[in-house]
């Protein structure tokens, strides 16, 4: 039989609405995170990684037009 002491009680209670808490904060995070992610890359970013890539090309020997 289960000890329903007290403490169990307010253990059990307390795992659940941690439970809960945890739960919600992961489901904010998702959606934030899956906000983010629909973004565009702003045009600077672009040009760098353009840059880098010409740079990584020359290093290589390639040239990209």
């Amino acid at each position: 039989m289960a000890d329903m002491t007290e403490t169990n009680v307010r253990t059990g209670r307390r795992k659940s609405t941690d439970d809960e808490v945890h739960s919600h904060i992961g489901g904010r995070l998702k959606a934030y995170y899956d906000q983010v992610l629909t973004q565009p890359v702003p045009d600077r970013f672009e040009d760098l990684l353009r840059q880098l890539d010409k740079q990584s090309d020359s290093s290589n020997g390639q040239e990209h037009s």
